[in-house]
């Protein structure tokens, strides 16, 4: 026998370290989907060309539900599953065939980390492959038993497996995910559908990927039917967009002339936010794709974009140009984000700031057009409508596309037509402005010029609608004592929720409900230690927007970490769990921890993984002077372009201090 080859006899083995693990396993991904991204990745690059993705719900002896993933790729030997499966970290773009399969794929993965991410969701995993004309080949892993072994100073060693019969393809890989984190329920399977069908942009009839024995179609995706208006990128399908066409616009692909960097995918906007939430996902975001796969999550949170449109926001860009093999690596060692400073990504970010300004304003464009369309649906607005003549008309399409982008329901919109239709007749009839009263005939025809200029009625009311809530923002601003400031943010944020989004509008939640929720966290409470107990401001739970919202305000001088701070809230977050599946509410849950200090380990290295992983399980992290700082940008900007032009809005407060 030759010195390096191995008998069936001599155990496998890992060697890996136990921050490896935790960082890249256990911690790697909070969600279902994004484990079964990776395997159905592994499966493209042994160039597959169908994955199944089994779903049980019954439990087995342990009483745990199971995943199976299947494919009919080349499968590995005893060499492959030694020197490449169980190695991690094995480069296999520079070990073998570079950067394309042996049919020609682009290869996905880079730096043999993906298969680890199994034990973020899986307490246990068994492993069945055969390349062709081999021996079915089986081991089982438990992640309790890795980390003893690890601790313990060894390396680890997968049993083997006996059952010969898990595999049928000629060759192939199954793996089988038991002991799972995550419930398993119903519905998981449909979840699990639209997550994994936009986590890839690969799905054809080469590659097909089938949950409980349905292909995953791009439909499945659940985005189109949803936009309002788009642009696309590359040689997209635009007939997969459902709204009128002439607000779906093909834009240039090439981001930078230089270089000639392009892209393909899209971005769009829908009519609600609301819309965006899709159970417990936001779609809110615009994942970036390279070599068909999610490599980023969401770009869309670090453009650094404050305008209210930006709420209304989805895409799906694809930039094969960041995972060039020729070129320096620029994703992180997670696998998640990349280097934010590099070049190839500093000009992405650029080019997609540039075109969601455009987005934004083409849908002004087409507010304008509804908002004539919608305000003429009303009779007496339509005969008015019909009266105007001229330039007097096309300013009217003007206002009716602001009401439309303002107005929050038709109750609103309609008290804005009866104030817009009277601002137009004090243009039209130039006579009743008289009516003002003692006013002189110089200053008179002062007033007219003011009045004549339509932009400053629409400045003006939008600034009615923002300067109440700026001046809250405003007066939160001028506390700058800790103690104060926790205080005026606790007095106001339960009933002001906009602090906390611009979209959240109004608790929604019943007495009921609340009273019964309230009952439970103080049930919790009383199980705190003394000093979580000291550390904690209030806690309480609202509803809003379609959402369920815990907001827990911790003291101003308390100092916590990510890990400390997401055990605490995930027992509150189970507990409403309970009592919504009780009272038959749906919908997602997120949390909102109002802090006087960003958690200690948020370290500038590390700062964006540990938010997503607080994220990823719908706990979000703010500072009092973050939460003053992000309201007051999201209302600001609305003014520094109309507040110079709001003459209109002095003169009327002018006139009522003069009665």
């Amino acid at each position: 026998m030759e010195p390096n080859q191995k008998t069936d006899e001599e155990p496998f083995e890992i060697d890996i370290d136990l921050n490896v693990l935790n960082h890249l396993g256990l911690n790697l991904y909070s969600n279902v989907p994004a484990v079964l991204a990776e395997l159905v990745a592994n499966a493209w690059d042994a160039d597959a060309t169908r994955v199944d993705i089994s779903i049980s719900r019954e439990a087995d002896s342990a009483g745990s539900s199971s995943i199976t993933i299947t494919d009919n790729g080349c499968g590995m030997d005893d060499a492959d599953l030694r020197g490449k499966y169980l190695k991690v970290g094995y480069q296999r773009r520079q070990l073998e065939s570079g950067d394309q399969t042996p049919t020609g794929r682009p290869v996905m993965g880079r730096k043999g980390i993906g298969k680890l991410s199994i034990f973020s969701i899986a307490g246990r995993a068994r492993v069945f492959t055969r390349r062709k004309t081999t021996d079915v080949i089986g081991i089982e892993m438990d992640v309790a038993d890795i980390q003893s072994a690890i601790k313990a100073g060894g390396k680890y060693q997968p049993s083997r497996l006996k059952d010969k019969d898990k595999l049928t393809n000629s060759s192939g890989t199954v793996i089988e995910l038991t002991q799972l984190k995550k419930r398993v329920h119903a519905a998981l399977d449909q979840y699990v559908r639209q997550r994994v069908a936009r986590r890839f942009s690969i799905t054809s009839d080469e590659f097909q990927v089938y949950v409980d024995g349905s292909p995953i179609t791009i439909e499945d995706r659940n985005y189109f039917s949803k936009l309002e208006n788009a642009f696309v990128y590359g040689d997209f399908d635009t007939s997969r967009f459902s709204h009128d066409q002439k607000y779906i616009a093909t834009r240039k692909s090439v981001i930078d002339e230089k270089t000639g960097y392009r892209i393909g995918g899209w971005l769009g906007l829908v009519p609600e936010s609301g819309s965006l939430q899709d159970g417990s996902d936001s779609l809110n975001k615009v994942p970036v794709l390279t070599r068909g796969k999610v490599a980023l999550e969401d770009i869309l949170d670090g453009l650094g974009i404050n305008g209210l449109y930006i709420k209304y926001v989805t895409g799906e860009i694809n930039a094969d140009f960041l995972d060039i093999t020729a070129m320096d690596d620029i994703a992180t060692s997670s696998r998640q984000d990349f280097i934010r400073d590099d070049e190839r990504f500093k000009a992405l970010r650029k080019f997609l700031k540039k075109e969601l300004s455009a987005l934004g304003d083409s849908r002004a464009r087409m507010k304008s057009d509804e908002g004539e369309r919608r305000a003429t649906e009303i009779p007496a607005v339509k005969d008015w409508y019909g009266s105007l003549k001229g330039d007097a008309k096309a300013e009217a399409k003007k206002l009716f596309g602001r009401i439309n982008q303002i107005a929050t329901d038709e109750v609103h919109r309609k008290t804005l037509y009866k104030h817009g239709v009277l601002a137009f007749e004090h243009l039209r009839h130039k006579e009743k402005l008289s009516q003002l009263g003692e006013l002189s005939v110089d200053n008179l025809e002062a007033t007219v010029k003011l009045f004549s200029e339509l932009d400053d009625i629409e400045a003006s009311w939008y600034y009615q609608i923002t300067e109440g809530r700026l001046d809250m923002i405003r007066k939160l601003k001028t506390y700058t004592d800790e103690n104060a400031l926790e205080k005026l943010i606790r007095d106001h944020i339960y009933t002001h929720l906009w602090l906390l989004d611009p979209s959240w509008d109004r608790a929604t939640e019943t007495p009921s409900m609340e009273r019964t929720v309230r009952a439970e966290f103080d049930r919790l409470s009383t199980k705190l230690s003394p000093e979580e107990r000291d550390g904690r401001f209030d806690i309480r739970y609202k509803k809003t927007s379609g959402k369920h919202v815990i907001i827990e305000l911790k003291r101003a001088s308390v100092k916590t970490s990510t890990w400390r701070l997401g055990e605490q809230v995930q027992k509150y977050k189970d507990a409403l769990q309970k009592q919504l599946d009780e009272h038959g509410e749906e919908g997602p849950i997120e949390v909102v921890c109002l802090l006087g200090h960003l958690p200690t380990d948020w370290h500038s290295l590390n700062r964006a993984q540990q938010e997503s992983v607080l994220n990823a399980s719908g706990i979000r992290v703010i500072t009092y002077q973050q939460l003053i700082n992000d309201a007051e940008k999201s209302y600001e900007e609305y003014l520094r372009k109309d507040e110079d032009r709001g003459r209109i809005k002095a003169l009327l407060d002018a006139i009522d201090e003069s009665m």
